[in-house]
């Protein structure tokens, strides 16, 4: 969706090359071994980024191997419950936690190492509690555990959620953001439901590959921030659960390290493993 302004604003075409697998970490490592001329890039994310660090073996450094270009979306998720649980608010989650034992309240996720895992353990640390982690292999089904009762809980991406969430087939409890999203104006953010550490953002931006020249990056930051500010793109990006955000490069820098830090320490004082 980005592509087509991007193109525009650059005056080149802008191919699409989807490389799938271990958390997008293999698109990553190609964009690191990549001549730094701009004209290879990589869309990276919370997980590829400041997440793959602690789980995979990758090969590039998040904070040294790319040239910060812009920040792009910001993505949170959210908290939804089975109605089998009865649960309807944050409260009622938490006083239903203090009545249970560790471990008995489960949660989904897409997989270990995500923003959906960790969130469900921060969730369990801020309400004294230990959940259960159930992964899936798809946000979808992990998504569809939660409204089959196989999961009392679970994140998910807003976009994903809606369609269960009007269907009645998943209650939305709060969204991990600082504000409300727009898809869910009626459903808290994080610090509304009293939960301020839950501000998890599964954020996309745009990297080059080390040692960009400087004059390139300027015109790719420009370009980007230019094609963020499209009605369409904007409407698009809405749709899919996100909010354009745009940024310099400095400040993608400065945000990439503060996230690294901030999800190491959180593995690390917790324990999490790769499985």
């Amino acid at each position: 969706m980005l592509g087509k302004e991007l193109s525009a604003g650059l005056g080149q075409a802008i191919i699409v090359e989807n490389r799938a697998g271990a958390t997008g970490t293999i698109g990553a490592n190609a964009v690191a071994s990549a001549a730094p001329d701009g004209y290879t890039l990589l869309m990276g994310t919370v997980s590829n980024i400041a997440l793959a660090p602690s789980f995979y073996p990758i090969k590039y450094k998040p904070t040294e191997s790319f040239t910060p270009i812009s920040m792009v979306a910001s993505v949170p998720l959210v908290l939804v419950a089975s109605p089998a649980t009865g649960i309807a608010s944050v409260e009622q989650l938490r006083a239903k936690l203090k009545q249970a034992p560790k471990g008995s309240y489960s949660y989904s996720s897409p997989g270990v190492g995500g923003p959906q895992h960790l969130a469900g353990v921060l969730l369990g640390k801020q309400m004294g509690t230990e959940l259960l982690h159930v992964p899936y292999k798809s946000g979808g089904a992990a998504l569809t555990a939660v409204a089959g009762g196989e999961t009392q809980v679970g994140f998910a991406g807003i976009a994903a959620a809606i369609g269960l969430v009007q269907a009645k087939r998943v209650t939305p409890l709060f969204v991990t953001a600082g504000q409300r999203f727009p898809q869910f104006p009626n459903v808290p953010s994080a610090p509304e439901a009293g939960l301020p550490e839950l501000d998890v953002d599964n954020w996309h931006a745009l990297f080059a590959p080390a040692g960009l020249p400087a004059p390139v990056r300027a015109a790719l930051e420009a370009a980007v921030n230019k094609a963020l500010q499209s009605p369409e793109v904007k409407k698009q990006f809405e749709s899919l659960g996100a909010a354009p955000t745009g940024s310099t490069g400095k400040e993608l820098a400065e945000k990439v390290t503060a996230e690294t830090a901030r999800w190491t320490k959180i593995v690390d004082d917790n324990g999490i493993k790769a499985q």
